[in-house]
C-alpha cells in the first residue's frame, strides 16, 4: 500500500475510535444535568487556547506541534464532568486546526487523537475519583494526576504511530527519540494547571500572575527544544563530515545522500554533479525507501523541480515561506561544481538555522567532491605512468621491466612447476623496415604483436623487448616439454604474410626456449640461456630451439670470463690502442678512436670481441668505462703536452648513458690530466642516442655543456631522430661502414653516404666515414665532402707509441695520407664538388 494510504488508514481508525468514544459518552450523559453554564463556556475558551502552537518539530514534509492538552485536561476534569471534556473536545480542537489551515487529514486526527486521549484520562478519574469534577478528597487529586498521565501517554502514542507511519519507522524509535521532550512537556502542564486550581482554590486574585508564569513556562519549552534539536543537529553534521571522509565519488555520494535525509528530515535528496575528467553530469537520488541511484546525463542539466515553490539557499528571500525543494550549489575553486537538492511531498518551513547548516553541509560535501576528484585525477596519471614504464608504446605489450619482474615472481612462486621463457627475433625485419620505410614496420610490429597475443592466449604474458624482439612467459607448466607446441604454434602465425597497403610482407622468426628449473636457477640466468638458445635458432631460420647446455659453448667460459676481467681491471691487464683518423684536405692526422684491448696473461692480446660483451653483462661496464676514458685521455694530455694536439674518441656503451655519475667521472678525469673538454669525443650508438629517455638525454645535455665533443656512431644502421639531433648539438656524424665499403659498387650505398654527408654539415657537425679500406672509396669520400676518414687504409689500431711515430713525435716524420683520384663503377655519378689530389 502506498505511503499515503497507509496515513489515511491510520487517521481513519483513529477517527472511527473517537466518534464512537463521543458517542458512548453522549449517551451516558442522558439522564445528568448539565454543568454550570460558565463552567462549559470556561472549557470552550480553554480547548482553543491550548490548541495554540507551543512547539513545532518538523518530519520531512510533515510538521507535528506539542500544545497546552495537559493543563486544559486538569482544568476541565476539575471543573465539569469529564464526559462533558470529551464531548467538546472533539469538534473544538478540530475546527481551531481547520481555522489555522493544517490541512484537513492533520486536523481530523489532532481532534481524534485529543478526543481518544481525552476519554482514556476520563474513563480514569470516573472509576476512581470520589468528586470528579471538584476535588474535595486528596485522592481525588491523585486520580487526576494519574489520569492526565495517561491522556499524554496516548497521545504520544497515536503520535508517535502517524510519525512513524509518515516516515517508515517503527513507533517505538519514533517515541524514544522524541520521550524526554514529552516528558517535560506533560510535567510542565501538569505543574502549571495544578498551580493554577491551587490559586482558584485559596485566592482568585492571584490569577493575575497566571500568565508570567505560562510565559515563563512557554519560553522554557521553547528553549529547551531549541537546544536539543540545535546540539543533535551538530552532532549529526559532525558524524556526517566525518564519513563523508571518503575517496570514491559513489560512497562521497551514498552518505552525502544520506546523511542529509537525516540531517533536514527530507523525502527526498538529489545530489548533481558537473562533468570532470572522464565523466560527463551525473545525478545521484536518495529516493524515499532509503535507495541511492545514480543517472548518467551526458551534457544534460536538471533543471528546477516542477513543485510549487523551488530555491536557492542563500537567495530565497523570505526565509519564512514554504517550500517544496531547496538547492544548496556546490562551489568549487573555480566555480559551482554541482548542487545539493532536499526535496518535500509538501510545503515546508526551514529555520534560518536549518538553511545555515544546509549551506556549511554543502560546502563540506563540495569539499569531499573536489578532494576525491584530485584523487581520481592523481590515481589515474599514476596507473598511466605504471602503464606506460610497464608496456611498449606501439604494440601495448609488456615491456622488458615488466616482463624481467613477472618472471621473478613467476620463479619465486613456484610449486613443483615449472616457468618456460620464448625469445622471439624477427627475420628479414631490417629489410621490410629499410625498404618500405618505418611505417611498414611500425605496422609489421603491432601486427606480430596481435597474433602473439592471439596465439599465447590471455593467461600468457606477450612481451616486447625492443626492435624486432619479443618474449612469451609461460607458467605452472607440468613439464618443460608443455612448452613445444606453444613455440610451434607462435612461428605458424608469424608464417602468414601481411597485408600492408596492396603488398604481401612475409615474415618468420627465430625463437629460443628455456625453462626453469632445468634450464636456469633464476630469471636472470633464464633470460640468458633463451637468449643463447635464440642464437643458435638463427642458423636455421623460422625454427625454434630448446636451450641445450652441451651446445653452450660459452657458458662455462665467460664464468671465467667475468672473474679474470675483474682482475684485468684492477690489475691494468686493459689497455688502448688508438685508430687514427685524418682529415680528407690534407690526409693530416687530426684525431684517433682509443680502442680496448686486453693484455691476457696466457692468452695474450685479446680484442674487444671477446670481452666487451662481458662487461655488459656482468656489471663490468661503469669500472671499463672509467678505466678506457682514463687511458685514451692521459695518451691524448701526453700528446698535446709533446706539441702534437690531437681529438680522442671513445666508445660509451649504452649503459653508461643510464649513469647520472658519468658527468662528474668524465669531468674529473679531465681534470686529473689536464686535458681541455674540447679534445675529448664521445661516441654513442644511434639506437642509444634515439632510445627517447630522458635521462639520456640529462646525462649528454651534462656532457655537451662540459664541452666534450659527441658523435653518432654506425650512423644511417638504426632508427634516428632529427629532433634528437637538433636537442642535442652532436658533433660529428661516422657513416657506417657497411655503407662505405659498398658505395662504389651500389648507387643506394653511395645515397646514403651521401644523405650523410649532407646531414652531418646541415646540423653544423662533421661526417666521419668508417671502414675506409682503399685510396679509392678516400677519393670518392672527398667528393662527396666527408671531412674525415678512419679504417685499415689509413691504419689499423695500433700501440700508443706507433701513432706517436705517425704523427711525427720524436725522430719520425709525421705521416700524411695521399688522396687518390676517384674512379668510379660505369654509369655512377658523383657531382665531384671538392674532388682535387693532393701531392706530398
Amino acid at each position: 500500500m502506498p505511503l499515503s494510504g497507509r496515513l489515511h488508514v491510520v487517521v481513519g481508525t483513529v477517527l472511527a475510535g473517537a466518534v464512537a468514544v463521543m458517542v458512548i459518552e453522549a449517551l451516558a450523559l442522558r439522564d445528568t444535568p448539565v454543568p454550570d453554564a460558565w463552567r462549559l463556556l470556561l472549557i470552550a475558551c480553554l480547548l482553543p487556547l491550548s490548541e495554540r502552537a507551543l512547539l513545532h518539530v518538523r518530519f520531512g514534509a510533515h510538521q507535528y506541534s506539542f500544545t497546552w492538552g495537559e493543563a486544559c485536561i486538569v482544568i476541565g476534569f476539575a471543573t465539569i464532568p469529564p464526559s462533558w471534556v470529551v464531548l467538546i473536545a472533539g469538534p473544538t480542537v478540530t475546527a481551531v486546526h481547520l481555522t489555522a489551515r493544517r490541512g484537513w487529514l492533520k486536523s481530523l486526527f489532532n481532534g481524534a487523537a485529543f478526543t481518544a486521549s481525552a476519554a482514556v484520562a476520563a474513563a480514569g478519574v470516573q472509576a476512581y475519583a470520589v468528586q470528579p469534577y471538584l476535588l474535595t478528597d486528596p485522592r481525588d487529586a491523585v486520580v487526576l494526576f494519574l489520569s492526565v498521565t495517561m491522556f499524554s501517554a496516548t497521545s504520544a502514542i497515536l503520535t508517535s504511530v502517524v510519525v512513524a507511519v509518515a516516515q517508515q519507522r517503527s513507533p517505538r524509535a519514533v517515541l524514544a527519540e522524541n520521550g524526554r521532550m514529552l516528558l517535560a512537556i506533560w510535567a510542565g502542564n501538569v505543574l502549571a494547571a495544578t498551580a493554577m486550581l491551587l490559586v482558584v482554590e485559596t485566592n482568585p486574585v492571584l490569577l493575575v500572575g497566571v500568565p508570567p508564569v505560562m510565559a515563563g513556562v512557554y519560553a522554557a519549552y521553547r528553549g529547551l527544544l531549541s537546544t536539543r534539536q540545535e546540539r543533535d543537529m551538530w552532532q549529526q553534521f559532525e558524524a556526517a563530515t566525518r564519513e563523508l571522509n571518503q575517496l570514491e565519488e559513489t560512497d562521497i555520494a551514498r552518505v552525502a545522500l544520506n546523511r542529509a535525509a537525516q540531517l533536514f528530515k527530507t523525502d527526498r535528496v538529489e545530489l548533481f554533479l558537473f562533468a570532470s575528467g572522464q565523466r560527463t553530469n551525473r545525478l545521484y537520488s536518495r529516493e524515499a525507501d532509503e535507495r541511492v541511484v545514480c543517472e548518467t546525463m551526458g551534457d544534460a542539466v536538471p533543471g528546477g523541480p516542477g513543485r510549487t515553490v523551488f530555491v536557492e539557499v542563500g537567495r530565497e528571500g523570505d526565509a519564512t515561506s514554504e517550500i517544496t525543494c531547496i538547492e544548496a550549489p556546490l562551489e568549487g575553486p573555480k566555480g559551482r561544481v554541482g548542487s545539493l537538492r532536499l526535496l518535500f511531498d509538501g510545503p515546508v518551513k526551514l529555520n534560518a538555522r536549518e538553511r545555515h547548516v544546509l549551506r556549511t553541509y554543502a560546502h563540506a560535501v563540495s569539499t569531499t567532491v573536489l578532494n576525491a576528484g584530485l584523487y581520481d585525477d592523481v590515481r589515474a596519471e599514476a596507473i598511466r605512468h605504471a602503464y606506460e614504464a610497464s608496456h611498449d608504446p606501439l604494440t601495448g605489450l609488456a615491456n622488458r621491466v615488466l616482463l624481467q619482474d613477472e618472471a621473478r615472481k613467476a620463479i619465486a612462486g613456484t610449486d613443483g612447476t615449472s616457468t618456460a621463457l620464448l625469445l622471439l627475433d624477427l627475420d628479414h625485419f631490417k629489410e621490410i623496415n629499410d625498404t618500405l620505410g618505418h611505417a611498414a614496420g611500425d605496422f609489421l610490429l603491432q601486427r606480430v604483436a596481435d597474433r602473439l597475443r592471439s596465439a599465447a592466449g590471455p593467461s600468457r604474458l606477450v612481451s616486447r623487448l625492443g626492435g624486432d624482439e619479443f618474449a612469451i612467459l609461460l607458467t605452472g607448466l607440468a613439464a618443460p616439454e608443455e612448452a613445444e607446441p606453444v613455440a610451434e604454434s607462435l612461428l605458424r602465425v608469424l608464417a602468414e604474410p601481411v597485408e600492408f597497403e596492396g603488398l604481401r610482407l612475409s615474415v618468420e622468426g627465430s625463437l629460443g626456449v628455456a625453462c626453469h628449473p632445468h634450464d636456469a636457477g633464476d630469471a636472470e640466468e633464464l633470460f640468458r640461456r633463451a637468449d643463447v638458445a635464440m642464437y643458435q635458432a638463427k642458423t636455421d631460420r623460422g625454427s625454434w630451439v630448446r636451450y641445450d647446455i652441451v651446445r653452450d659453448d660459452s657458458s662455462v667460459y665467460r664464468l671465467a670470463l667475468v672473474a679474470e676481467l675483474r682482475s684485468a681491471l684492477e690489475t691494468d691487464q686493459i689497455i688502448a690502442h688508438f685508430q687514427p683518423q685524418a682529415s680528407l684536405d690534407d690526409g693530416t692526422i687530426i684525431g684517433a678512436e682509443a680502442l680496448a684491448r686486453w693484455q691476457h696473461p696466457t692468452r695474450g692480446l685479446l680484442p674487444p670481441s671477446e670481452f666487451v660483451g662481458v662487461t655488459e653483462q656482468s656489471g663490468l661496464v661503469r669500472p671499463f668505462t672509467l678505466r678506457m676514458l682514463d687511458l685514451a685521455i692521459a695518451q691524448c694530455a701526453r700528446w698535446q703536452a709533446i706539441g702534437r694536439p690531437v681529438t680522442v674518441a671513445v666508445n660509451l656503451a649504452a649503459r653508461s648513458l643510464l649513469d647520472r655519475q658519468l658527468p662528474q667521472d668524465v669531468a674529473y678525469i679531465l681534470q686529473r690530466h689536464g686535458l681541455p673538454a674540447s679534445c675529448l669525443v664521445l661516441e654513442i650508438t644511434e639506437t642509444t642516442a634515439t632510445s627517447e629517455l630522458e635521462v639520456v638525454e640529462e646525462i649528454l645535455g651534462a656532457l655537451r655543456r662540459l664541452g666534450v665533443g659527441l658523435s653518432v656512431d654506425d650512423f644511417g644502421t638504426g632508427y634516428s631522430s632529427l629532433a634528437f639531433l637538433q636537442r642535442t648539438a652532436v658533433n660529428e656524424l661516422k657513416v657506417d661502414r657497411s655503407f662505405v665499403s659498398g658505395m662504389l659498387q651500389s648507387d643506394n650505398d653511395l645515397a646514403l653516404v651521401r644523405a650523410t654527408v649532407q646531414l652531418a654539415h646541415s646540423l653544423g657537425a662533421r661526417a666521419v666515414a668508417e671502414g675506409v679500406e682503399d685510396g679509392e672509396l678516400a677519393a670518392a669520400l672527398l667528393a662527396l665532402g666527408c671531412d674525415m676518414a678512419q679504417g685499415y687504409w689509413l691504419s689499423p689500431p695500433v700501440a700508443p707509441e706507433e701513432l706517436e711515430k705517425m704523427l711525427g713525435l720524436g725522430s719520425e716524420r709525421e705521416h700524411r695520407f695521399d688522396i687518390p683520384l676517384p674512379r668510379f663503377a660505369a654509369g655512377q655519378h658523383i657531382p665531384v664538388t671538392r674532388l682535387r689530389a693532393v701531392e706530398r
